[in-house]
């Protein structure tokens, strides 16, 4: 029974603590006008009811103070909500300073001590060097004033219960507490982006060192070997009939530099822009017998065989996202099949998705492989093929990049010397 009236109270401190908060400030600014907003707001039912019971105990001026300290909270909440934020730090500042003073020397209520809670939130919640200077120096001269004239006067305007001086200082001590575990808070928060973002760092120039790597070695190999031998066919050292029986050699070094060079430049793309899908309704059928038409001369030379199924099924996703996956799991599934190998695409349909499974019975992976492929980070783990083909590891992390932007998923289930099968939930058409 209690549970709905917590959750009610809880969802009405949240609307509060986010009164004037917009997707335009900065993370620090949000953190720091969300705490005041809950600061003041506490401060509203506390000081409406000192108003009263300071009016019924016959304490005029005490609870004239209460009800300028109330009706500013409101106030400042309202000018919150019109994002004027450094107006409302202002009023805070110096309507809580004056009018805590006036109670700590005319009712020796300890009002005093919300001057130091407020010099460290000023310090916390003021960017400008002129208003912290200004503001801290105005404080601290008003609690040094207050603590003379109390020690050296015997003027009171009227005397407060003692419990009241006692919570006045609890008060003002937690407002410093929570001023300080939230900088701390910040400071950390600070800390860990600085550390998250050096760890990206460290891993994007691990990619940028490797995609370098393979610029320098496996682009440069397959271009030098086709220019090479156009060289000695134009030269006439090679025959038409010799260069033709290395044609198909050089033929499946040209696919795999074209889908090397495909690859970067869609991850440098990806890195730099983001993707963006534009998704539509794909007949499966034809996009798999565009990417048999592809590799045919791959299949041939390791003289695997292909097969799918694929019944009629369509999704709904980018047509060029989903090409571009199709064709790096099947390269995929090439590069690590064995010669006389098989190759199968099958899709089904199973809760609004469409599971599209590539299937190859080659080297497979172990458990280490299997947990970096798909992983978050940035780190490019890849191995040769079954004929020591080289690739980058690029291919896999742009599939998973490609599915999810078309709000789907990919796993893969492997086991070493046996196979490795690829799932591709992706949205059915229907």
């Amino acid at each position: 029974m209690l549970r709905p009236v917590f959750q009610n109270i809880y969802s009405f401190g949240v609307r509060v603590a986010n009164i004037g908060i917009s997707d335009r400030l900065t993370f620090h600014e949000k953190k720091k006008t969300q705490l005041l907003n809950v600061v003041v707001a506490t401060g509203v039912p506390i000081n409406l009811f000192f108003c009263t019971l300071n009016f019924v105990q016959e304490k005029p001026l005490l609870s004239i103070i209460n009800f300028l300290l109330f009706s500013g909270s409101i106030i400042i909440l309202v000018i919150n909500s019109y994002r004027r934020f450094l107006l409302s730090r202002l009023i805070l500042t110096f309507l809580a300073s004056v009018l805590f003073i006036i109670e700590a020397v005319y009712f020796r209520n300890g009002g005093e001590y919300y001057l130091i809670a407020n010099l460290v939130v000023i310090i916390i919640y003021f960017n400008e060097k002129k208003y912290i200077f200004l503001i801290s120096l105005f404080n601290c001269l008003l609690f040094i004033g207050v603590r003379i004239f109390i020690q050296n006067s015997s003027f009171v305007y009227g005397q407060v219960p003692f419990g009241r001086v006692i919570f006045n200082i609890s008060w003002s001590l937690l407002i410093l507490v929570m001023a300080l575990i939230f900088f701390k808070k910040e400071q950390q928060d600070y800390q860990d982006q600085v550390e998250e973002k050096n760890k990206e760092l460290q891993e994007l120039n691990n990619t940028k060192q490797k995609l370098f790597s393979i610029i320098a070695h496996d682009l440069r190999s397959p271009i030098g070997q086709l220019r090479n031998s156009l060289d000695l066919v134009n030269k006439e050292y090679m025959s038409p009939e010799m260069f033709k029986q290395i044609s198909a050699r050089l033929s499946s070094e040209v696919d795999h530099l074209h889908s090397t060079l495909d690859n970067l430049l869609r991850w440098s793309l990806n890195q730099f822009q983001g993707i963006k899908a534009a998704p539509e309704k794909i007949a499966l059928d034809e996009l798999i017998e565009k990417n048999a038409t592809l590799f045919r001369q791959s299949f041939e030379t390791k003289n695997i065989s292909f097969e799918y199924n694929t019944t009629g099924l369509s999704v709904f996703a980018d047509p060029d996202h989903l090409m571009l996956v199709i064709r790096n799991l099947v390269s995929n599934a090439i590069k690590y099949s064995y010669h006389d190998g098989c190759i199968t695409i099958r899709a089904y349909e199973k809760d609004s998705h469409i599971i599209i499974e590539v299937t190859d019975t080659g080297m497979g992976m172990n458990e280490e492989i299997k947990t970096s492929v798909f992983s978050g980070s940035a780190n490019i783990v890849s191995s040769n093929g079954t004929s020591n083909e080289k690739g980058t590891g690029l291919g896999l992390k742009l599939c998973k990049e490609f599915i999810e932007k078309n709000n789907g998923h990919i796993w893969l289930e492997s086991t070493e010397k046996k196979g490795s099968t690829f799932y591709a939930a992706i949205p059915s058409s229907s």
